[in-house]
This record gives structure tokens, C-alpha cells and sequence, in this order.
């Protein structure tokens, strides 16, 4: 069986709509010290008609800046498929979470099988694999904890059916999620907390993070010296990565806040204040690119009869495909980096088309079968924190990326987490574990975090 079909089986297409979701939060204000780059310092990732102009990396990245060569592999290792505890790891759905505190290597919460919505808590190898090849790669195939279903907790009055970040904090673990199909865009629980880490004991929740759907995806520890400019130890942040785009943030998002002080409310102080830096609403079209839901080409009946428009290509900036699915402040540098996909940008664009391999897509889908890459976005925080409004920041460079074990692109960036303390970003690769006929497990690959460029 292909596994696009049974991507297709379990729902994990992209969809829309045009209901719309309310901005939120204070903005932010640049410190003292943060002088941004003149005007004429890049080049804009716009044309003269406004018009995307294509993958933008401009070379060596100015001082203070990382560029995507910076990270360096550092290997990667392969998650057995098959069942731990009530769900499974076949096409786990990849959100990550690191934990320095278990195992004699520390380890990792995983987002599993996507309609069971649960987590399982794995131990990190001693080392990470090389090799080319699946069979080189070191396995982890005992969970420390087999999956939960942590998002019961509280009766799930909302039904929030999809996990979309995991930090480790004080000892325990903040879990945000979200409603993979929330038409109306009004679902405000966001956040638990599992005490201790044990996923089959004390969850507390739900809080509710000031953002909701626009901010409440992943999360990543800041480094000390963004702690007082961006007004917070942690940030927060998500995009249109799922369906029902007009509730998120066409294009990365970022806020900040404080999730000691989360871990140490009282279970009924719900409401979570956070600080908004860079947000792209659906609302008035603030996307972070004119082009996002444009479409180049149509289905002209129920069996997809296709016709693109001559010399299709859909925004090569962000587009109805785009993911950010997890986002970090590169320590000692300026660089906000944000890992995940896009497509479409060779071929164009539509809905419920047939694709040039037969395929009939269920939603949004690339007119090529194979347009579609793992992609990087950059932005240089002194202009996001200069900006007169959260929608006006744009990235110093952005483009597709080459990872080990995706399949030219096929196998998306699906979750990250950073170590801090080993120096190491961790992705998923959806489904890029496949060994057997039907086990498809996602492999995890590791990259050495850089510093700032001399």
C-alpha cells in the first residue's frame, strides 16, 4: 500500500476555510540596544509588483546573524513502529518534547498516531546515527512511558484533538494543543500541565494562553540575553498549519511567556498572559505574503480535470502548503529559526485537483506530486522587535532544505524540540522510519545548534 494513500486514509491533507480569528497581546518595543539594520541592508523578498521573488538567501548572513549552512548534522536515529501502550508510533504526528531529567541521555515526549492524540515518553540513545541508510540508524523501541491520553483531562469540554507543542519546565511538562478542524475558530483552551511528567497521572488544565490558536503551538527556552527585550523566558508560536486557516497566523508567529509561573498557578487561574512580537492574521490579510492563499490552479469538475494558469507557481514565502511546525532563538545570535514545508512553489497551486502522478487530492495540494520541500525561515530580531506593527517583519532569508531521510522533501518537517543543555535541534521526519510494509514511524534527526556569525 502507498503510504500517500494512507496519509489520505487518516485525514492529513490540508484544508481551509475563511472564518476569521482575532489578534492578540500588547506589542513590543525594541531595547535599548537594538539597532536595526538599515533598509537597503538585504534584499526584499518582494518584487516590484509585490510579488514574491523566490527562495531568498543572500550568502553569508550579516554579523549577529546564522544562515541555514550554519547548522551542522550531527545524525539522527529511527523510531520503531508498532504499539506502546494505548496508541501507536505509526504515522505519529511528530510533536516533540525534550527532557534533560530521564534516562541516563535524557529524553523525548512524542506526539503519536494523529486521531488518538496521545503521548508516549521515549529514552534518547547513547549516540546518533550517520549512516545513509535506515538499517544504520541506532532504534528506540522501549517507551519509557507508553502513550496517554493526557488530552482527556478536565473532560476536554473543548475537544482539542491535536498536540501541537511539548516543554519541559520545573519538572513538569506544558502540553499545548489545539482542534485540527475548528470551523467557527473559537475554541480558547489551549494549555495542561503534566505533573511530573507522568502522563498517566496528575494533569492540570485547561489554561488558556492569550493568543489561542494564533499562538499556541511550539515552544523553545529563550537564551538569557533575550530574556528582558522580548520580555519573557520562553517563546510560543504556530502558523497556518493545519486546517481552517483564517483562525492562525498566515506565517510564523512569535510570543513570549513565562511558563515557570504557568507551572506554579493555582489550577484555576486559567488565563495565560503572553507578549505578542510577530503575528500574521488572517483578519484584513496581514499575511506574510500577499500571494499566501492565491490559488494558480482549478479543478473544473468533480473528477479533477485540472488547468493551471501558464507558468504556475504558487509563493515560494508562504502559500496554502506552508508549515512552521517548530521555532527557536539561535543562542548567542539575532536569529529567530523556524523549521518546516512547503510546496507548490515550482507548479502551483489548488483545490481538490488532480495532481500530474492521477492523484485526486482531498484538499489543497501542489499540482506536482513531488513540489514539495522542507523549508527554513530566518528573521533577525532586532527588526522584529523594531517594527511599528507584529505583521510587518519579514525573513532575512528563507528557502528549501535538504534533510537527511526525507525523501526529497516527501517526508515533512512534522515537530522539533532544542537541547540546550547538549546544543542539538531535533526534527521529525513524518513517516520517514518505514521499514516494513505497513510501520511507518518517523525518524528523528539532530543538528548542531551554531553560533553567531565572527
Amino acid at each position: 500500500m502507498r503510504i500517500t494513500s494512507l496519509l489520505a486514509a487518516i485525514g492529513l491533507s490540508t484544508l481551509a476555510s475563511c472564518d476569521t480569528a482575532p489578534s492578540s497581546g500588547p506589542d513590543a518595543s525594541a531595547p535599548p540596544d537594538a539597532s536595526p539594520a538599515p533598509a537597503d541592508a538585504r534584499p526584499s523578498p518582494m518584487d516590484a509588483a509585490g510579488r514574491d521573488a523566490g527562495a531568498l538567501d543572500g550568502g553569508p548572513p550579516p554579523e549577529g546573524l546564522v544562515g541555514i549552512g550554519d547548522f551542522e548534522y550531527a545524525g539522527a536515529f529511527r523510531i520503531a513502529g508498532g504499539t506502546h501502550g494505548a496508541s501507536s508510533t505509526d504515522f505519529a504526528i511528530g510533536t516533540l518534547g525534550y527532557c534533560p531529567d530521564h534516562g541516563p541521555n535524557g529524553s523525548f515526549y512524542l506526539a503519536g498516531f494523529r486521531p488518538d492524540a496521545m503521548v508516549a515518553e521515549f529514552a534518547l540513545p547513547p549516540s546518533l546515527g550517520t549512516g545513509t541508510e535506515l538499517s544504520e540508524l541506532p532504534v528506540v523501541d522501549r517507551a519509557l512511558q507508553g502513550f496517554q491520553p493526557i488530552l482527556d483531562a478536565g473532560g476536554n469540554p473543548e475537544r482539542l484533538d491535536m498536540i501541537t507543542g511539548m516543554l519541559w519546565v520545573d519538572g513538569d511538562l506544558v502540553v499545548n494543543a489545539n482542534v485540527w478542524y475548528d470551523a467557527g475558530g473559537e475554541v480558547a483552551d489551549t494549555t495542561l500541565i503534566v505533573r511530573g511528567g507522568v502522563l498517566d497521572g496528575t494533569i492540570d488544565g485547561y489554561f488558556r494562553l492569550e493568543g489561542a490558536a494564533l499562538a499556541a503551538g511550539f515552544m523553545a527556552p529563550l537564551p538569557p540575553e533575550w530574556h528582558g527585550p522580548l520580555g519573557g523566558p520562553a517563546l510560543v508560536g504556530w502558523a497556518s498549519n493545519y486546517s481552517i486557516i483564517s483562525r492562525y497566523s498566515v506565517g510564523p508567529s512569535l510570543y513570549t511567556f513565562d511558563p515557570s509561573a504557568l507551572v506554579a498557578a493555582a489550577p484555576a487561574a486559567r488565563d495565560v498572559p503572553t507578549r505578542r512580537h510577530q503575528v500574521y492574521p488572517h483578519s484584513g490579510g496581514r499575511f506574510l505574503d500577499p500571494r499566501a492563499v492565491e490559488s494558480q490552479c482549478e479543478a473544473l469538475d468533480d473528477e479533477g480535470t485540472t488547468v493551471c494558469e501558464p507558468g504556475a507557481r504558487a509563493s515560494a514565502l508562504w502559500n496554502w502548503l506552508a508549515t512552521a511546525m517548530y521555532g527557536f532563538v539561535v543562542p548567542g545570535t539575532r536569529t529567530y529559526a523556524l523549521f518546516g514545508s512547503l510546496g507548490g512553489s515550482e507548479t502551483g497551486i489548488g483545490y481538490k485537483i488532480r495532481q500530474d502522478d492521477g492523484n485526486l487530492c482531498g484538499g489543497f495540494c501542489a499540482r506536482g506530486a513531488r513540489d514539495h520541500s522542507n523549508y527554513y525561515w530566518f528573521f533577525d530580531l532586532n527588526e522584529i522587535l523594531a517594527a511599528e506593527e507584529p505583521w510587518a517583519p519579514r525573513p532575512y532569508a528563507y528557502g528549501p532544505w535538504s534533510v537527511p531521510f526525507d525523501g526529497d522533501g516527501q517526508h515533512h518537517i512534522s515537530g522539533g524540540a532544542y537541547a540546550p543543555d547538549r546544543g542539538l535541534l531535533y526534527l521529525t521526519l513524518y513517516g520517514a522510519g518505514q521499514v516494513g510494509m505497513f510501520d511507518v514511524p518517523p525518524v528523528v534527526v539532530a543538528y548542531r545548534v551554531p553560533s553567531a556569525t565572527p
